[in-house]
């Protein structure tokens, strides 16, 4: 923990980082996630770019803004630190995927004004019985003072303890041979507007049975007024009749490579799944409409998803609403 701060500390002072390796010293690693990242060249590169990125990020920042990204990124080493730590067997992945989003969303919060946004994690593991156990959850929680973010940095948090919950095993489980139950959860931040942002939520778990079972959704964010806001609350007019119609055309044309329930393009099946607000992933100039397995196809056929340009959807869009510009 000690290298990894003293690099952190670094940071700040914008230092021109080494072309090869992490942004830290090698020599020094003394713990088994800094010997990880060292002798790991992709792992290497991605401390590299995280450094960057804080880096690039810290750079434009001052007063308020700058003491909360320190403190996030303090609190995000020390998630990373303990979570990773205890994956010994796949210590890389767990470095991997966390630097992937670590890096994604640092990025996104360069790209308008910073927006207060910060990374709680919950880990643990343990065994019961036959079970060992794990899960390792990161969700977000928005610090800005532009609105009033309560309500959804509740349901962010009471999402992350119920998976939380599920992802522990009971004294009744009943399972009766060696089991790893695991569940990881990620999030992104995506900037569709300057005073919006989407937070893409990915999840994978595994707690027996054939296979493990995963997904995605999405939450649009109105900076302005600190709500989630739904796709109602985005489009006007007969915005669910054009869902229907986009939505069903493109799912129809897949279903001719990757076949997928017929019924799930029956009008009133698609209009039932349209209007969940989970679904609607808004990027910059663009929708993408997340469908999980078994959704509109079975396991095998994985995940759908339909991309819209917003161009098309211009003449729904509420005036005024979190997409306007």
């Amino acid at each position: 923990m000690k290298i990894a701060l003293v690099a952190f500390a670094m940071l700040l002072s914008f230092p021109a980082f080494a072309r090869q390796g992490p942004s830290f010293d090698c020599a020094r690693a003394s713990t088994a996630v800094e010997r990880a990242i060292c002798e790991d060249a992709a792992l290497g590169r991605a401390d590299r770019d995280l450094a960057a990125a804080y880096a690039a990020l810290g750079g434009r920042l001052n007063g308020a803004a700058r003491d909360h990204l320190r403190q996030d990124q303090l609190r995000w080493i020390a998630a990373r630190n303990d979570a990773c730590a205890h994956d010994t067997d796949g210590i890389a992945v767990c470095l991997k995927n966390r630097y992937g989003a670590r890096i994604a969303n640092l990025r996104a919060f360069a790209e308008g004004g910073y927006p207060f946004i910060a990374e709680l994690a919950l880990h643990e593991a343990g065994r019961l019985g036959q079970v060992a156990w794990s899960y390792d959850i990161a969700y977000p929680r928005f610090d800005g003072a532009s609105a009033n973010f309560a309500a959804v940095n509740a349901r962010f948090a009471d999402r992350a303890r119920k998976a939380a919950a599920e992802a522990t095993p009971k004294a009744d489980a009943g399972v009766d041979r060696e089991q790893q139950w695991t569940y990881e959860q990620s999030f992104e931040v995506v900037r569709p507007s300057p005073h919006a942002v989407t937070v893409v939520t990915g999840f994978y778990g595994f707690s027996g049975g054939a296979h493990g079972y995963g997904a995605t959704d999405c939450t649009l964010v109105d900076l302005r007024s600190g709500e989630a806001v739904g796709p109602d609350g985005v489009m006007d007019g007969a915005w669910l009749d054009e869902m229907i119609r986009l939505a069903g055309a493109d799912l129809k044309a897949q279903f001719v490579d990757k076949p997928g329930f017929p019924e799930a393009l029956e009008r009133d099946n698609l209009a039932k799944l349209l209007a969940e607000p989970d679904r609607y992933c808004w990027r910059a100039g663009r929708l993408e409409l997340i469908f999980n397995q078994y959704e509109v196809g079975p396991y095998a056929a994985g995940p759908y998803s339909v991309g819209i340009p917003l161009s098309i959807l211009q003449p729904l869009l509420r005036s005024g609403g979190p997409l306007s510009r």
